[in-house]
């Protein structure tokens, strides 16, 4: 999503949006989905973010905090 790019399904992370406008990353969550790639997960956050680019791919309000969240989760390797 952020870095624009097309990757094989099992090089990807899928990020939701919950109910309450968080995010969580999981492969079996259900919603809609966005895709970050796996390998560069939080340069592609990053990038994501910069373009305002979670309200539109998940189609709904996405909190700064929700960010920071997904970005810590990210950065410790819990999905």
């Amino acid at each position: 999503m952020g870095c624009r790019r097309t990757a094989p399904q099992g090089d990807l992370v899928r990020v939701v949006r919950t109910p309450d406008g968080g995010l969580r990353a999981g492969r079996s969550l259900d919603g809609r989905g966005a895709w970050l790639c796996a390998a560069t997960a939080l340069a592609c956050l990053e990038l994501a973010t910069r373009r305002r680019a979670w309200a539109r791919a998940l189609r709904g309000e996405v909190t700064p905090r929700a960010v920071a969240e997904l970005r810590s989760m990210l950065q410790t390797g819990s999905e």
